[in-house]
């Protein structure tokens, strides 16, 4: 072999070696394109199993520090008129109207025109009460709704103009783009139920609606994602969930200073599934272990399983149920009632006319000493089983 041969052969061997060094490093170290398509990926599969559910339809937005590294529309904005959600579709925020509602409040003040340590009464006299302002905007008040529509009224009574008028001031100093409290907005979601509302089983249906006068500064806020993130203080830790009790609406707001996570989940469903949503994606971003819900579909279960599960429960000294095996499927009776356990997994069961389901749990025996009772989420309540007894009303 010449000398030239020698030279490139050598060259290939190198480069050969250089290639494995890559791919060896590359292996040991996620590239930040690939972490943001798994971020991405993993959140998808977690809300899209939401949506197939029923449990959740709306919007998913996800800050780090100064990054937006994820934001998604899942489901429809109306779905008798078939049409998508845009980033110009407002919901019904519940609860975390207050945060505006203190946000205005913090801006009067700023203003001179108010103090922390008034009293409310120095301006609404009618209220009787010796709670300052501060008092009210506390965050421990933040489930108070009379607190933050006494707010709403002071808003109305310092500025001299409508609680509307004062959103829309503040709007555009700051750069908020759908946030307002009454005006006729064509891109606000309608909200819906998934309920057993006609005795059919389990229907989407439209939500009634609050009363708006009742809700004010509240819960009477409409916005989206993308405006809950510019008030947010990302020096404040931030928790805020639930839904509105008479309208088709749900919410998650969490705002974590030491991973400056924020996470905004807003759904047109008043299933209030959005804690237990962003708790899966805050997992997701830290790569940790998370669950998604079972899909509702009959699942292939070994039959002489069933018998392990059968026996009586009792949730107190006046309230138990039995499990019991028939023709090879498991029933739970209730009084005179019987229902159909469908195995969603070799130890989970769904009933087919409401959203309940129920976790068998078994002991460090290996014996099943307790049900966890599901009511469409993750986790529910515990009730221990009194007897193992394998009841049974099979036909002969």
């Amino acid at each position: 072999m010449n000398f030239r041969n020698k030279v490139i052969k050598l060259i290939f061997y190198i480069n050969m070696v250089l290639v494995c060094l890559i791919s060896c490093r590359n292996s040991d170290s996620k590239p930040k394109n690939d972490y943001k398509s798994f971020i991405n990926i993993k959140i998808d599969t977690l809300a899209n199993r939401y949506l197939q559910l029923n449990r959740f339809s709306g919007t998913i937005l996800v800050n780090k520090g100064d990054s937006l590294i994820y934001s998604n529309h899942f489901g429809l904005a109306d779905y008798e008129n078939n049409l998508p959600f845009t980033n110009a579709t407002s919901f019904k925020i519940g609860g975390l109207s207050k945060l505006f509602t203190a946000k205005i409040i913090q801006k009067l003040i700023s203003e001179n025109k108010l103090k922390l340590e008034d009293s409310l009464s120095k301006y609404l006299p009618t209220t009787k009460t010796y709670k300052t302002i501060e008092d009210l905007i506390n965050t421990d008040s933040l489930n108070i709704n009379s607190n933050y529509n006494f707010l709403g009224e002071l808003i109305e009574k310092i500025s001299g103009e409508s609680f509307q008028t004062n959103i829309d001031n503040y709007s555009k100093q700051i750069g908020l783009n759908n946030t307002y409290y009454k005006n006729d907005n064509k891109n606000l979601a309608i909200g819906y139920l998934f309920s057993n509302y006609r005795g059919k089983g389990n229907e989407l249906h439209m939500s009634p609606s609050y009363n708006l006068q009742e809700a004010f500064s509240s819960f009477g806020i409409k916005s989206n994602a993308k405006d809950i993130l510019k008030i947010i203080d990302y020096d404040k830790s931030i928790d805020i969930h639930g839904y509105i009790e008479n309208d088709g609406f749900s919410y998650s707001v969490v705002n974590n200073p030491q991973t400056e996570i924020s996470i905004i989940v807003l759904s047109n469903r008043r299933h209030p599934v959005t804690k237990e949503i962003s708790n899966a994606i805050n997992s997701i971003i830290e790569e940790k272990e998370y669950r998604l819900p079972l899909l509702r579909k009959p699942f292939k279960i070994n039959t002489s399983l069933l018998k392990n599960y059968s026996g009586t429960y009792i949730i107190n000294e006046n309230i138990s149920f039995d499990v019991v095996t028939e023709n090879d499927s498991l029933f739970v009776l209730m009084g005179e009632n019987k229902i159909n356990l469908i195995p969603q997994s070799s130890n989970q069961f769904y009933m087919t006319q409401s959203d309940a389901a129920m976790r068998f749990i078994k002991d460090s025996t290996g014996i099943v000493s307790e049900v966890i009772l599901l009511d469409g989420f993750l986790d529910g309540n515990s009730v221990k089983r009194v007897s193992n007894s394998s009841k049974s009303t099979e036909t002969p």
